[in-house]
């Protein structure tokens, strides 16, 4: 009996010994926190890895993110993460599931990890973006998903963070010029790559929005829809084409001069009954006005100003370059420009195919021609102004390209970058100009790669985050004495973007 009541203490004694280091073990304190995770943009297909920096911060340390992943992408990106064993991560007082949760990754994100013995961790979101940006423009896509197909024109922008793309679409449906129909269409992107239409809507009437060379521009915090012909059909409300008999049969013409604006991308204003137009000091009455709707014409922001610089008139029925310049204050009432030298002479500008834009403080033209595409009047010079209205000549020739016109420029407060276009050549002949420019003062450009690119004319060119995208363009040289950029001119769907370096 002694034997085995001494037996039953000594076992008594290691099972109470055992339980009290399990005890102890279990008393360790407990390691919570985060292991991994994922982070998705909006409409992106690209998932970024997330690992902790340190004990309260996890990061996308070894996979920075694209440079040209929008803020607006950011802002509802796809937040995954794998927490230790026996812990829950919650964000704004919900658990993240394992389908994760939605983020404004532009803004500090911060998650709270608990474990199961109630012991709890803070986590901040740190996103990485790619610093080492390479030079050169490549393609981002070959198409324009969800977007229209065989453009006749497009213009695109970046506003409130997401790009928005007129485009204009026509279909022949008779045997005579603006027999057919006629297409205006909105779309928006938060990538640059996938569109959605916008349905949108004009008051105080029924209308549809811009025209053939109609421009997009940003301009205090609204998007504005600025001229446009309507030449290639009736729109969807049965409004036909803007066509008459000209000397040589149905020649188009332009009846009106346009305005639309929007403060949230689908409600539009029309600016017809507001459109005031002062020339010389006097009012332009409403019915000539449309003298003044330049369709390809350019647009550029300065000095709390927009101003309207060249493009092109109907005269006689055929298209001819024009060579006003307008600046406004708020879109609707407008002041033809007369345009001086420094000397305080009246300047002719290259008007056709120029490139119109601010940059550093003033206005400036590269590029272009006047009066017709000829050697003597291909403008090679570079011309700036601080008001639109006296112009300096900075350089008697620009230095990196000759003879360019109808390309695509767009500018940052320290770089400009040009795109496309179309050569003069000293033959003659026109060819398609298949380089990319890079100035940081527009008098000396240097190159920059673009591999596979082939050229394009009249691209839409946006700045958007650090980077400079292209979208569209014609893909072939242009006829004519003016080269009025109209059909039978295919439309390309190829979008290009490059760091803005």
């Amino acid at each position: 009996m002694k034997l085995k009541y001494s037996v039953f203490i000594l076992l008594a004694t290691v099972v109470a010994a055992f339980t009290a280091c399990s005890d102890d073990e279990d008393k360790k304190e407990q390691a919570v926190g985060i292991v991994s995770g994922t982070i998705t943009p909006m409409g992106s297909t690209v998932s970024y890895k997330l690992v902790p920096k340190d004990n309260a911060t996890i990061e996308n340390t070894n996979d920075s993110l694209a440079w040209d992943v929008t803020e607006v992408a950011l802002s509802e990106a796809v937040l995954k993460v794998t927490p230790t064993l026996e812990t829950t991560v919650s964000y704004n007082g919900k658990e993240v599931g394992a389908d994760g949760v939605t983020v404004n990754a532009n803004n500090p994100v911060t998650l709270q990890v608990k474990g199961s013995s109630g012991k709890t961790v803070t986590y901040k979101l740190n996103v990485v973006r790619a610093k080492n940006l390479k030079e050169g423009l490549a393609k981002k896509s070959s198409a324009m998903p969800g977007a229209v197909n065989g453009a006749v024109w497009q213009d695109v922008v970046s506003f409130k963070g997401k790009f928005y793309a007129l485009v204009v679409s026509a279909k022949a449906t008779g045997e005579k010029k603006g027999e057919g129909e006629e297409h205006y269409q909105l779309f928006s992107s938060i990538n640059g790559i996938d569109w959605q239409e916008v349905n949108y809507a004009v008051l105080p009437k029924q209308d549809v929005i811009g025209g053939e060379g109609a421009r997009l521009v940003v301009f205090n915090d609204k998007l504005y829809v600025l001229g446009g012909i309507r030449t290639l059909g009736a729109d969807k409300y049965g409004i036909p084409a803007e066509i008459e008999d000209g000397w040589m049969g149905p020649a188009p013409v332009i009846k009106v001069w346009r305005g639309y604006v929007t403060s949230d991308g689908t409600n539009f204003e029309s600016l017809a009954e507001k459109l005031k137009v002062e020339d010389e000091g006097k009012a332009v009455e409403a019915e000539n006005t449309w003298l003044y709707n330049n369709p390809y014409c350019s647009y550029a922001i300065l000095n709390g100003k927009i101003f309207q610089h060249g493009g092109f008139t109907m005269f006689m029925g055929m298209a001819q370059g024009a060579s006003n310049t307008l600046e406004s204050s708020n879109g609707n009432e407008w002041k033809v420009l007369s345009t001086l030298d420094d000397k305080g002479k009246s300047i002719l500008l290259p008007s056709i195919g120029a490139n119109f834009f601010s940059f550093k403080g003033k206005l400036y033209i590269v590029g272009g021609f006047t009066n017709f595409i000829d050697a003597k009047f291909m403008n090679n010079a570079v011309y700036s102004s601080t008001d639109g209205k006296v112009w300096k000549k900075e350089a008697e020739n620009v230095e990196g390209f000759s003879n360019l016109y109808q390309a695509t420029i767009v500018a940052t407060d320290n770089v400009v970058y040009i795109m496309g276009g179309e050569i003069f050549k000293e033959d003659k002949t026109r060819v398609l100009n298949t380089k990319v420019y890079r100035s940081t003062d527009c008098i000396h450009w240097t190159e920059v790669s673009a591999e596979g690119f082939t050229g394009v004319r009249y691209a839409a060119g946006v700045v958007a985050g650090q980077g400079a995208w292209f979208f569209g363009g014609y893909e072939s040289v242009s006829t004519g004495n003016y080269a009025f950029p109209q059909q039978p001119f295919k439309w390309s769907n190829t979008t290009w973007n490059a760091a803005m370096k």
